[in-house]
């Protein structure tokens, strides 16, 4: 079977734009054989810092012949009187030359018309891969492409070479001002130079050989093994972590480990500290030897290298940074927390908002709201409030800004604080991410809370607002956190209420509509991920404010929306809601209902509300719907024989405002007129 490759050659990748261009690879690749209907067996895609591009197998010899048609004009105008070929059928024919064709007729609406079915003999596939490798590479986008020459070209990074082979042959097409060609080149510094190659079935080997793993997983899996033979060898514990495992495969043709080590004297330092200078500063994985960290490190060369060289310029520069964090974190310890927070008002956190200590005194005001709603007394919350953000103007922070809160954890903990006060300062961050864990203590909660619902009012307050796929202060992921500790911890508040005293707090205008178009938005991402339906995600974001009643309520809803029971009794209930729309009175006295069927209902609702209103206080909504079904019955019998739009307006009006509050009893699970629509 067929085998053909494709390789760009560029200068070095940013990695930030790896998993972007192996999924458009993909994507245009298969879109591509699948419009032109090329069966194929496999499917690779490579990427290393200095190429990128695809591997096709069991390709046929051409493409598919296919037929295809073409609509002439109608038949009554293609031919005249007397049966002979008219002017509009000459023309079509004359458009056909060429071609391999047959005439028939078909009928549209009515009317006959002349159509050609054209027989195309599919191309070479030589021939169509001239076509799609060019289309494809064209098709490729980039956050930040690069011009080169007179500025005609932009792509990734200048081009180099391209290579595009079929089997033994060259795929022939030009692009960025180069012609395809068998050529591709090794290791900068170890390989051969240009290496010729033969056939695609030999790609992969002969640059292996040319110290370059084009293949990614290849590659990562060396950068794996690398790391298991230091840790056997040497009896240590490499933590392998899976962002910098991808960062190494990403950044080296041919990854090979070293062992290196640095004084000794460093490991009285935290061992945060360490391990960011070890990973952050150097690209490098700390070891561990029964739980604990020692002074040895495994760092990654590309290609091979003599092994001291490479650990001296490494440990050169990590002991110097070691050196600096141990004078910097002896500095910071011996500072007081008055010093620290008086620093704090030097710092602006935003202009527009203040400082930090604006924000911290603002924080301890809106955690103290939250910890009252939530009947939550502890003497150390505001002082936990007060030291949230302790080490932002700490000397070790200031150069290792990676370890912002995590230095705070440590400064309190050191200063003799419980964990209640000392873990706030890392804890009330997270989450960060979706996924993240949430904080496990409860005043890291409710500073966390508090710290995100500022952020959001403040920012929205001086018009910092998310645009599209613009969110510069991560304004999204903090409202997705407000709604999972809410959520998650089961604390039934109202988000509205609180925000607005936020805004009175901050002493900045309250947007209302905006905050609640944006935490709709955030509260359907949140339920779409529950598996809530669309029509019951539409129905409950009315109660956006109250995140843990209205995903109680959806959940309860999801269960009964598509069955035929709550079909037909939202259909009845409609009908209240659509009759009293327009009423905007809740007003009514049950003494002037005349007709029995109206009594009935009157009867009946208030046996439902009160039932109801105690499902709903306990978070019962499943309940709730239940006794809400029981109206069925007495609705539609009211509607058989009560006239709402009585011509005496005082019984009008009076129906219409009883009528107004059986509508409203859905108000509590969202909005009816969005279900099912």
């Amino acid at each position: 079977m067929n085998k053909s490759l494709l390789e760009i050659g560029v200068e070095e990748l940013p990695s930030s734009e790896y998993e972007n261009i192996i999924k458009q690879l993909y994507t245009y690749t298969e879109e591509e054989l699948k419009s032109r209907n090329i069966s194929y067996s496999k499917l690779q895609v490579f990427i290393a810092p200095r190429r990128f591009g695809i591997l096709l197998e069991g390709l046929p010899e051409k493409e598919p012949d296919r037929t295809i048609e073409r609509k002439g004009p109608a038949k009554k105008v293609a031919f005249d009187e007397n049966g002979n070929p008219a002017r509009p059928y000459q023309g079509f024919l004359n458009s056909l030359k060429g071609e391999n064709y047959e005439i028939e007729e078909k009928e549209i609406k009515g009317n006959i018309y002349i159509f050609a079915k054209i027989k195309k003999e599919g191309k070479k596939i030589s021939e169509t891969l001239s076509e799609i490798y060019p289309s494809i590479i064209k098709k490729l986008r980039f956050k930040k492409p690069m011009r080169w020459g007179n500025g005609d070209y932009e792509f990734i990074r200048p081009v180099h070479w391209i290579m595009s082979l079929l089997n033994y042959d060259i795929i022939d097409f030009e692009l960025f001002g180069i012609n395809t060609s068998r050529k591709t080149f090794g290791h900068r510094f170890l390989g051969k130079g240009e290496i010729s190659i033969n056939h695609p079935e030999n790609y992969f080997n002969e640059l292996r050989e040319n110290f370059v793993i084009a293949d990614y997983t290849e590659r990562k899996e060396r950068v794996e093994r690398e790391i298991e033979t230091i840790s056997t060898n040497n009896e240590l514990k490499i933590e392998k972590d899976e962002e910098l495992i991808n960062e190494i495969t990403q950044l080296t043709e041919y990854p090979t480990a070293v062992l290196g080590s640095f004084n000794e004297e460093y490991l009285d330092l935290p061992e945060e500290v360490i391990k960011i200078t070890v990973k952050h500063h150097q690209r490098s994985f700390v070891a561990k030897k029964e739980n604990k960290i020692t002074n040895y490190y495994v760092a990654f060369q590309d290609g091979l290298s003599e092994e001291k060289n490479v650990t001296n310029g490494y440990s050169r520069v990590i002991n110097a940074r070691l050196d600096d964090a141990k004078f910097y974190y002896k500095e910071d310890l011996n500072t007081d927390e008055e010093t620290y927070l008086s620093k704090l008002n030097e710092i602006t956190y935003q202009a527009g908002l203040g400082t930090y200590l604006d924000k911290v005194k603002a924080l301890k005001e809106i955690s103290k709201i939250i910890a009252e709603k939530l009947n939550y007394k502890n003497q150390t919350l505001l002082k936990a409030a007060e030291l949230s953000k302790i080490d932002i103007p700490t000397h070790i922070v200031y150069e290792f800004p990676e370890l912002q809160g995590t230095m705070g954890r440590i400064y309190l903990k050191h200063k003799g604080y419980k964990e209640d006060i000392y873990m706030v300062p890392e804890e009330h961050y997270r989450p960060i991410e979706e996924n993240d864990e949430l904080p496990s203590d409860l005043n890291s909660l409710i500073i966390s809370l508090s710290d995100k619902l500022y952020d959001i009012i403040g920012f929205f307050g001086i018009k910092k607002i998310p645009t599209g796929s613009k969110d510069p202060f991560a304004l999204r992921r903090k409202a997705y956190g407000v709604l999972r500790i809410i959520i998650e911890n089961n604390w039934d508040i109202d988000l509205n209420e609180i925000m607005k005293e936020i805004a009175k707090i901050i002493n900045i205008e309250y947007l209302e509509k905006e905050i609640a178009d944006f935490f709709k938005g955030r509260f359907e991402t949140y339920l779409s991920k529950k598996e809530i339906s669309t029509d019951v995600i539409n129905t409950v974001t009315i109660n956006w404010n109250k995140p843990l009643r209205a995903l109680i309520s959806a959940q309860a809803l999801n269960k009964v929306v598509y069955s035929e029971n709550f079909k037909t009794f939202i259909k009845t209930f409609q009908r209240v809601q659509n009759i009293s729309r327009k009423h905007d009175s809740l007003k009514y006295e049950g003494r002037l209902f005349k007709e029995e069927a109206e009594k009935q209902l009157f009867d009946e609702y208030l046996t439902v509300k009160s039932k109801m209103e105690e499902k709903i206080e306990h978070l019962d909504y499943e309940s709730a719907i239940e006794e809400l079904l029981k109206l069925k019955s007495a609705i539609d019998n009211y509607f058989d024989n009560v006239f709402v739009m009585d011509k005496d307006e005082s019984i009008r009006i009076n129906r219409l405002g009883f009528l107004k509050n059986i509508a409203n009893l859905f108000l509590e699970f969202g909005d009816i007129e969005k279900l099912y629509s």
